[in-house]
């Protein structure tokens, strides 16, 4: 009786170490593409600042344009969370509705256009 006992023991203790190391790796996992996305956000923010400051310094824009520009396009989906949500439009071929993510409209297949580089 002891020897099932026991090897009811190891089954159980090798199935938890399984799920522990499975465990692991989704964190090691999630870890890496949250250090990814932070050196994204970190290249994105220094390419607006300069871009930003090539306009300011070429054209004369101010900060106050800039702000201004920021709460109108914050605006376009009813919303002033500092977010650009993806939006609903028609196809131009079928009119069947469909969502700025995407780059072909899923019943006919036609391209959707691109409202401004940067959907999301």
């Amino acid at each position: 009786m002891d020897l099932l006992w026991d090897l009811h023991q190891q089954g159980q203790i090798s199935s938890t170490n399984q799920t522990a190391d499975r465990a692991e790796n989704k964190a090691e996992s999630a870890a890496a593409e949250l250090s990814r996305l932070q050196r994204r956000i970190e290249r994105l923010s220094l390419c607006c600042q300069a871009m930003w400051e090539l306009l300011r310094d070429k054209h004369g824009l101010t900060e106050e344009e800039l702000q201004s520009r920021v709460l109108e396009i914050d605006l376009r989906d009813g919303t002033t969370d500092g977010k650009m949500r993806t939006q609903i439009v028609d196809c131009p071929s079928c009119g069947a509705k469909t969502n700025t993510k995407r780059s072909l409209c899923v019943i006919c297949g036609a391209p959707l256009p691109i409202t401004h580089s940067f959907e999301v």
